[in-house]
């Protein structure tokens, strides 16, 4: 990671090919290696800040993966211990838990007024 200095005097990080190939292994490997990868875990402990990461395009695939490796493990743990969460996934779906009812009345209603109204 090169380092430039910014029009404020601040040093700017500039990540290279290089390095944005080595970050994007870093986070397969801990993807593959985690039961319930965490962006922000990986971030902390690469050191890098987790905005970061999403600024550089070349690291989408691998960053979808470990989230979608992440929705995966929740979604089965829930599944087998939580029966409000298999309501929860099941309405991701498209279910519903709800019956849907119409009802139609009509009803003939009079009023009548007093007659100082001029009636």
């Amino acid at each position: 990671m090169a380092k430039v200095k910014s029009k404020r005097g601040r040093p700017v990080s500039v990540w290279t090919p290089e390095h944005l190939k080595e970050v994007e292994k870093k986070i397969i490997k801990y993807t593959d290696e985690t039961d319930c990868p965490i962006i922000a875990e990986f971030a902390y402990q690469s050191n890098i800040l987790r905005e970061q990461l999403y600024q550089y395009p070349e690291l989408t695939y691998s960053i979808k993966r470990l989230i979608n490796k992440k929705e995966t493990y929740l979604e089965r743990y829930g599944l087998e211990k939580n029966n409000t969460m298999a309501i929860f996934s099941l309405k991701q779906l498209g279910w519903k838990d709800n019956q849907d009812s119409e009802t139609t009345q009509s009803q003939k209603i009079t009023i009548k007024l007093p007659s100082e109204f001029g009636n």
